[in-house]
């Protein structure tokens, strides 16, 4: 069974490993009492990539820990892990200040209230993404280069074309609408 504790033994023991994917495993299964001792475990800034997708089990504590560890993320995968809010992703994204690209697919209960300027792709495909959230969005991921609207069914046609810059970002399948 894969845990927190392969992951944390992984990146101790591979110390130029840059990516790690580990979907679908029993992450957050078995919370962890004192992560005190985590913070302990120290910092690995050069992995770049984590993707956690399908980790039903998957807490905000769980990926507050990560972001504490892996500060220099530039890639994280968080699709489909419904036991994580949004304010949980807004603090991960407060301390891996580095995300270029963050999917959020799959996630219900999403409304997108954070800050990212460096994010350049954001998937949100089938998630509960909605006109206002994108408009959030578009105010504040303004780096935002690619987004994923696919299966988004409380977005709009008028909603999902977003005006970011000089620049008209919307999701390929709902483009092929307007």
């Amino acid at each position: 069974m894969l845990t927190e504790s392969t992951l944390f033994a992984l990146v101790r023991n591979c110390p130029s490993l840059r990516e790690i994917k580990m979907l679908g495993t029993s992450i957050g299964k078995n919370i962890v009492k004192n992560y005190g001792s985590l913070m302990d475990f120290g910092v690995y800034p050069q992995l770049k990539s984590l993707d956690l997708a399908f980790n039903s089990c998957l807490r905000d504590e769980n990926i507050n820990t990560f972001a504490f560890i892996f500060p220099n993320l530039e890639l994280l995968d968080l699709s489909f892990c419904n036991g994580i809010s949004e304010e949980g992703i807004g603090q991960v994204l407060r301390r891996c200040c580095k995300i270029r690209h963050l999917n959020l697919s799959g996630l219900k209960s999403l409304r997108m209230n954070f800050k990212v300027p460096t994010l350049e792709v954001l998937n949100l495909s089938r998630s509960g993404i909605d006109d206002i959230s994108l408009n959030s969005i578009s105010k504040s991921c303004s780096g935002l280069l690619q987004l994923d609207l696919g299966h988004c069914f409380d977005v709009s046609e008028i909603g999902a074309v977003i005006e970011n810059g000089n620049r008209t970002l919307c999701s390929p399948m709902l483009c092929s609408l307007l």
